[in-house]
């Protein structure tokens, strides 16, 4: 009967670990999308194809390293990806980049201890972004976090 009972008990933990896993996938786009619009000239319908920026968008104003890999978006605020890339060389790569981008002024200081980093910094219009990096001794990969505050 115990033997019944633990079966039963190890079924149901399986059955709603996969269930929990299916249901929480996130979703992470890559690409842009096109949607068609109708418009109308005259009498004659015609269809144009205009570009859309979808939440699901790395935003202009956000450097991706080269050869990221296993990107993930969420609303264009919040982005994580891997790199196979120290630590060290993720965190210069982004001092070197977020002038480049507009990411200009430092409120806290770059904060790099052992295999973790957090780097943040603003915009003058009020735009915020803050990083947060963990290096993986082995998987050899750094996974970048991205946070965005847009300023109203």
């Amino acid at each position: 009967m115990k033997n019944r009972n633990i079966g039963l008990i190890l079924a149901t933990i399986i059955i709603l670990a996969i269930l929990s896993v299916a249901c929480g996938k996130s979703q992470a786009t890559t690409a842009p999308v096109e949607s068609p619009v109708n418009t109308q000239v005259g009498s004659a319908p015609t269809v144009a194809v205009l570009p859309t920026s979808p939440p699901n968008e790395v935003p202009e104003d956000v450097p991706i390293m080269p050869d990221a890999y296993e990107l993930q978006i969420a609303n264009s605020l919040n982005l994580t990806y891997k790199v196979a890339v120290k630590i060290e060389d993720v965190v210069a790569f982004y001092q070197e980049e977020f002038p480049n981008y507009g990411w200009d002024k430092t409120n806290n200081p770059d904060s790099v201890v052992a295999s973790m980093a957090q780097m943040s910094r603003g915009k003058e219009n009020g735009d915020r972004i803050a990083f947060s990096l963990q290096y993986n001794p082995v998987g050899e990969f750094t996974i970048v976090q991205i946070y965005i505050v847009r300023a109203p």
